[in-house]
């Protein structure tokens, strides 16, 4: 008896889901839209012919198998719904019962849909179809991203059809991003990541989001934020969305050729010119990111005086490896011959004549306010893409503890391996002085504690040797790991929740002027005002490995520096 219930509830249940699936077939979106269709095309018929071809027409998934577009089989059943698309009676109608605009040459049997729309194919409602799954990583494209498409076929001179494409490929030399990002063929940056198939791998949104914001999705990117106007960044996003590997009309033996070619290709020379070098801070746009004259990028240091602090060496030097003299620089290693590097050094250090001007709030305002702020709070209007960020000088506990000394001597000779350059050479002691005075005035204030007397040692008495520093490493990874990162350079785990952010302690040119006795007191005593806690319950020893540590990192050896000057 249970077993003859139990069958009869298994049929009950069966029966309901046959029910189910039956009244869901019918009920389907694609079938509402197909009836819709021959129910107007009905209507609209002429002739007795079309009209019985009509009646005679069922309801049935439409389904167009498609190759030659670099895949074995490509499946587009959007006519299913789209019924229209090759209709001419339909010009006016809505989506999705409307003609498709002719172009030339691409016929529907050969071409399909998803090849230029995007979407998935095989997606038999509108939610899939057009992609709107958030895991379907081709949604559908809309006007004017759907330009990228034409690329696929149709590689540079681009379409006169597709201005946004073509917009967008100037874009990326006009604020250079081919100095930073490379794209196989086309440019040849290694600070950020390869585009050249970042159209396959991300949706608009992300690519939007990471113009916008880039640290929306990498809270260490050095990637500045870029002032574009919303018309800018939509034709940018369209040629990044182009970008999807090799084009259908490349096979990969050509494809290997111009790639090998373009790898083995050298710089130009050019004359060692002021005019040059002019033209090639023009032609290169360095504008896009500096300021120089009445041009502002917004972005990166003042070119318009730069001669005043640095001379045509630095500036090629400079050029030729940014993280060399500024570890944390995000400025890219553009692809210059040495000529190009010294013809611009040439021109911008004639970019002198910078007036100083005479009291120390004017002073503040024309050599300070870029980087710090007007607010002095160090959030200045390029602060947020300098590596490490400019001090910010309300923070009372860090200057109220800091040295006269070490203040005036970082106005004076600058910052090695930051952006702070030596403004010794346009102002005088006395101005020093009275810049410094007027910024623990304005913006730090409070009450200055005295400092307590510390005894240091001016040298590390641990000997420097292998050994020494692979103590000194495992004790840094115990401690120090998770502010200053496994290799010390300041992106530890914590970093992003830090301000100032952890110091990187492998940057050779900081690191070099940096005296043993200060990173002793670092260690023992913590730096006020900032993530650094003392470290006093450490030993002698260990304190002398992690300074042996520290300056194998940063190259700058047991011998490099003698009472925090360079030898």
């Amino acid at each position: 008896m249970k077993i003859r219930l139990a069958l009869l509830v298994s049929c009950c249940a069966l029966a309901i889901v046959v029910v189910a699936v039956i009244f869901r077939s019918t009920d389907e979106e694609w079938r509402k839209y197909q009836q819709e269709y021959y129910d107007l095309a009905m209507g609209s018929a002429s002739t007795e012919a079309a009209r019985d071809a009509i009646a005679a027409s069922g309801l049935e998934i439409r389904q167009d198998i498609l190759s030659g577009f670099g895949e074995e089989k490509r499946i587009d059943r959007c006519r299913t719904c789209h019924m229209a698309v090759d209709d001419p009676n339909f010009v006016t109608g809505k989506e999705p019962l409307r003609t498709h605009p002719e172009i030339p040459e691409h016929n529907f049997n050969e071409y399909g849909c998803t090849i230029c729309h995007d979407g998935d194919g095989r997606g038999l409602t509108t939610f899939y179809a057009h992609g709107d799954d958030e895991f379907w990583n081709e949604p559908l494209l809309e006007s004017p991203y759907i330009e990228s498409s034409c690329a696929r076929c149709h590689p540079e001179p681009y379409l006169p059809e597709t201005p946004h494409l073509s917009k967008g490929r100037a874009l990326f030399e006009k604020y250079n991003c081919n100095g930073c990002h490379a794209i196989r063929n086309l440019s040849r940056g290694k600070l950020g990541p390869d585009l050249t198939n970042v159209g396959a791998r991300w949706k608009i949104e992300y690519l939007e989001e990471s113009i916008r914001d880039p640290r929306a999705n990498s809270v260490l990117s050095v990637m500045p934020y870029f002032n574009m106007p919303e018309e800018d960044k939509t034709a940018l996003v369209v040629f990044l969305k182009s970008r999807r590997g090799r084009t259908l009309v490349e096979d990969p033996i050509t494809l290997r050729t111009k790639s090998n070619a373009f790898k083995k290709a050298n710089p130009v020379e050019v004359p060692l010119t002021i005019a040059e070098g002019r033209k090639l801070v023009k032609d290169n746009n360095c504008v896009a990111c500096h300021k120089l004259g009445d041009a502002d990028g917004k972005l990166a240091p003042d070119l318009t005086h730069l001669g005043n602090f640095r001379n045509e060496e630095y500036i090629a030097a400079h050029l030729a490896d940014p993280r060399a003299h500024t570890t944390g620089s995000n400025m890219p290693n553009f692809w210059f011959s040495p000529s190009a590097m010294r013809a611009i050094g040439l021109y911008l250090e004639e970019q002198e004549g910078l007036k100083v001007p005479v009291t120390p709030k004017e002073q503040y305002t024309a050599l300070c306010v870029r980087c710090h702020g007007p607010n002095g709070d160090g959030n200045g209007l390029i602060a947020d893409n300098l590596l490490p960020k400019p001090r910010d000088f309300t923070n009372q506990l860090f200057f109220n503890w800091l040295e006269d000394s070490r203040a005036h001597d970082a106005i004076k000779n600058g910052v090695p391996g930051t952006a702070m350059p030596p403004f010794g050479r346009v102002l005088t002691e006395e101005q020093i002085n009275g810049l410094f005075a007027y910024v623990r005035g304005q913006y730090v204030g409070g009450p200055r504690p005295e400092r307590e007397p510390r005894t240091l040692p001016e040298k590390n008495s641990t000997v420097f040797s292998a050994e020494s520093v692979e103590r000194g490493r495992a004790t840094f990874q115990q401690r120090c790991f998770g502010c200053h990162g496994r290799r010390g350079d300041g992106k530890g785990p914590n970093a992003p929740d830090l301000l100032p952010r952890p110091r990187d302690l492998t940057s050779n040119p900081f690191m070099s002027q940096v005296a043993d006795s200060r990173l002793w007191e670092s260690i023992t005593y913590g730096v006020p005002g900032t993530g650094m806690p003392p470290w006093d319950s450490l030993s002698e020893e260990q304190k002398g490995d992690l300074i042996n540590f520290v300056r194998d990192a940063s190259k700058t050896g047991p011998a490099a520096v003698d009472g925090g000057k360079q030898q």
